[in-house]
């Protein structure tokens, strides 16, 4: 017995098959056509004018971009301040942001956000949210390359609501931009700064006792005064050695002098001459004899010869000498002891004073030694004072351009300028033209997508074609269809 096995086969069109099966359904295409263009011109035509409200804001590099260390010189910039595009785009970003959103709603108020007559209900934080949303839908922020003007723009329904919302945007991003950019660290360099002004009080307690400890005022000044007072004695004592050997040699030439020096000197010397007094009396006695004798008489031959036995000892010498002398001090002695005396005192005194001067040098060393010792410890501990100084008049003016730039920015003090105030549109823009040129477009392609679905679920074999290319049999005659 023989058995047959049926396989089912989906019709093969061509496109000549298709075109002519799309024309056997033209009517159910133009019959949704018509019904899809129907629906969707309803829903076009029921869609209201819509307003857009435009600005501009010129944002410029200002001083916020602009590095500057929280510790160190403040004149260092070490990095360069960003491009005008980035700062369009931070600036943008700011815009964008959702405090920024919720500051313009809770400016305007929800009641601005809800339709005439039909109050929203739920939550503040609801009613803030659906109002966020209805500010993204209808907000743009646009920047361009190389160009620091954002461009912004708010579509809706209503003129004069555009033109509030992107005022009460533009508002309170100023405000906001102010307190983002606001330098808030005014509070921490106030307590660092009185943190290192009781450092500095520490500081100044040790210095203190570390002076008083070495009987020091002033460091450097007892260091330069030392080395001067040494100096000084130094020189002292030079001169005060030569001043010693001058004098000692002095004292030795004295000595030398009052060694071939008599201490004692004849005053006055009486000499003897009695007897040429003899020898005068005797020829006057002679000169009486003569007038009395003759001159052979014998007393004057006797006092003749007694004048000539005179004459004969003076010429022999034996009666010329010192009758009478006198000795008393040599002035000249005299002179050289006072002088010694003199010179020996100005030695001793010279050599008190050497010794006196040796004894400051040694004591002033001893200082400089000490001072040389103690000059790390007084560099670290000025040194210390000095750093502590530096930075807490650095925190002070710190502080003070804080609070002045702080004002500054509250006054408004910024490079942000509205170029373009934002005004209520006077005319509106709809979109009913394209989006039913959109709505043909989509019926057209929906009568063309059911026809399609038309012909490849129908049953059966419509064309002769078809069936030799399905079944890959020739057609050899077709009948008409029987009624």
């Amino acid at each position: 017995m023989r058995t047959t096995a049926y396989i089912p086969a989906r019709p093969k069109y061509g496109l000549a098959d298709i075109v002519g099966l799309l024309f056997r359904e033209l009517w159910i295409m133009i019959l949704v056509f018509i019904l899809v263009v129907a629906v969707g011109a309803a829903a076009v035509m029921t869609l209201k004018k819509t307003y857009v409200a435009s600005a501009s804001i010129y944002a410029g590099v200002g001083q916020e971009y602009a590095y500057e260390p929280r510790v160190g010189p403040m004149t260092d910039r070490s990095t360069q301040p960003p491009s005008l595009t980035e700062v369009a785009q931070n600036e943008a970003a700011i815009i964008g942001s959702r405090e920024v959103k919720l500051r313009a709603v809770r400016s305007l108020g929800l009641e601005a956000f809800q339709r005439p007559g039909k109050p929203a209900t739920g939550t503040i934080e609801k009613q803030e949210g659906d109002a966020i949303k209805f500010i993204n839908d209808g907000l743009e922020i646009g920047t361009a390359p190389l160009s620091p003007v954002i461009a912004l723009s708010f579509e809706s329904d209503n003129a004069q609501k555009s033109a509030d919302v992107l005022n009460a945007l533009i508002g309170s991003y100023r405000e906001y931009r102010r307190e983002v950019f606001q330098d808030t660290s005014g509070e921490a360099i106030e307590a660092q700064r009185r943190t290192f002004e009781e450092e500095l009080g520490e500081v100044d307690a040790s210095y203190e006792q570390f002076l008083q400890s070495n009987e020091i005022g002033d460091f450097a000044a007892a260091k330069a005064a030392t080395a001067a007072v040494y100096q000084s004695i130094l020189t002292d004592r030079m001169m005060t050695q030569a001043q010693l050997d001058q004098t000692a040699a002095r004292l030795r030439t004295l000595e030398q002098q009052q060694a071939s020096t008599p201490a004692e000197v004849t005053l006055q010397q009486d000499l003897n001459v009695s007897a040429q007094d003899q020898i005068r009396t005797l020829r006057a006695e002679r000169a009486q004899l003569l007038s009395r004798y003759l001159p052979d008489a014998q007393p004057v031959r006797d006092i003749e010869a007694r004048i000539a036995e005179q004459e004969a000892l003076v010429a022999a010498g034996g009666t010329v000498g010192a009758k009478e002398v006198r000795i008393g001090p040599n002035t000249v002695w005299t002179e050289v002891e006072n002088n010694r005396i003199n010179a020996a005192a100005d030695r001793d005194a010279l050599a008190d004073r050497l010794a006196t001067l040796n004894s400051q040098l040694a004591t002033l060393r001893a200082r400089q030694a000490d001072l040389t010792r103690l000059e790390s410890e007084n560099a670290v501990l000025m040194g210390n004072r000095d750093i502590l100084t530096a930075t807490i008049r650095e925190f002070q003016q710190r502080g003070a351009q804080n609070r002045a730039d702080n004002e500054l920015v509250r006054g408004g003090a910024d490079n942000i300028r509205v170029l373009s105030e934002p005004a209520a549109p006077t005319r509106g823009s709809s979109l009913k033209l394209p989006l039913l040129a959109l709505v043909i477009l989509f019926a057209g392609f929906t009568a063309l997508c059911v026809g399609l679905l038309r012909v490849v679920t129908r049953r059966g074999y419509v064309t002769p074609a078809s069936v030799g290319r399905t079944l890959d049999l020739p057609v050899l005659a077709v009948t008409p269809v029987k009624a």
